[in-house]
């Protein structure tokens, strides 16, 4: 018996294919396609580029004394303490002084009495009735006189301590009521206005480093940096280390500074002006080269650049794009060169 096939009257292939719900899903037809990568774009932007050295040191006073006693004796009255604000010559100790006013009220009664008869003899000589070495021993006893009242009066001014500077009080080493003897410590005082800061860079590091040039202070328990200015430099360079000392002076700062502060100096060694800066995360480095990625035309072109400086977030481009250049900084880790890119985010007019 003759069997009947029976087959499509379509010579088409069926370019569907049924879905495991049920439904048919289109199979793409032709070459696979490649999506463009996302990307966000960045114009470079002209601004000046600075060298920093940077260093730690210690906040340090103006002036450091250690104030000690000039004379012995039982301290009478203690006018200020530490922490005190004083100015230059206020008295901050008294010692007992009875005996020293007395030594200078007699220099003085020997002094009057001597100029009397220095001035009584002066007028005979002149008359050339009296002995030329009679006049000459009141001559001398008359300057003798002057000696000595000068040498009680300073006696007496020993007793007082006074500020050689005006500064603050940082330590007392003297109780009231004590007895000190002669060139005890009694007061340690700073002058801490202003506060200074002496930094070593290396004499090849030094650069543009010039007096009133502004130096970036930051101080562990300050928030926000300071502004301090080169005071001195140097004009030599120390042969055992190749330093050269500049000295930073701080003006106004807050009152939690104190000198001893750690504290982290900048100092701009050099600057170049109005220079190309694009984000420093543009930037890739492989085998010792550098480069980044400029989008043109919807691809990604891979661009050889020279760096200079980095300022903060920003890094100095020397050579290699322009300023008008399209510069990729999100992406561009995983991109190579010529392939197609979308830009999503285009941050040309926030990047500056």
């Amino acid at each position: 018996m003759p069997l009947l096939l029976i087959t499509s009257c379509s010579g088409e292939k069926d370019s569907s294919a049924q879905t495991k719900s049920g439904q048919w899903k289109q199979k793409s037809k032709g070459k696979g396609f490649t999506k463009p990568t996302p990307i966000s774009i960045i114009l470079p932007k002209r601004d000046t580029a600075s060298s920093y050295y940077t260093t730690t040191t210690a906040l340090e006073p103006k002036s450091d004394a250690k104030i000690n006693a000039r004379s012995s004796g039982v301290v009478r009255q203690l006018f200020h303490e530490e922490g005190d604000d004083v100015e230059r010559g206020t008295v901050l100790l008294q010692l007992e002084d009875d005996d020293q006013k007395l030594r200078a009220l007699q220099a003085k009664q020997k002094l009057i009495s001597a100029e009397k008869e220095y001035r009584r003899l002066s007028k005979m000589r002149k008359a050339g009735v009296v002995p030329a070495n009679e006049y000459d021993s009141a001559e001398i006893a008359f300057q003798t006189a002057k000696t000595d009242k000068a040498i009680a009066d300073l006696a007496l001014s020993h007793t007082k301590i006074s500020a050689p500077f005006k500064g603050r009080v940082v330590t007392r080493n003297i109780d009231l009521g004590a007895y000190v003897t002669q060139g005890e410590l009694l007061f340690r005082m700073m002058a801490i206005k202003p506060l200074l800061l002496r930094v070593y860079l290396p004499a090849s590091r030094i650069g543009i480093v010039a007096i009133d040039d502004s130096v970036e202070l930051t101080i562990d328990n300050v928030s926000q940096p300071l502004i301090g200015i080169v005071d001195l430099v140097s004009p030599i360079v120390d042969p055992n280390t190749g330093t050269i000392k500049v000295t930073i002076r701080l003006d106004e700062y807050p009152m939690q500074v104190r000198p001893g502060d750690f504290t982290e100096v900048k100092v701009i060694t050099a600057k170049h002006l109005n220079t190309l800066l694009i984000p420093t995360v543009a930037v890739i480095e492989e085998r010792e080269r550098r480069f980044v990625f400029l989008e043109k035309d919807g691809q990604a072109q891979r661009q050889d650049v020279q760096l200079g400086f980095v300022v903060d977030s920003y890094t100095e481009i020397t050579s290699g794009i322009e300023e008008s250049d399209r510069v990729i900084v999100k992406g561009q880790r995983n991109l190579n060169d010529g392939v197609s890119v979308v830009v999503i985010d285009d941050s040309r007019d926030k990047g500056s």
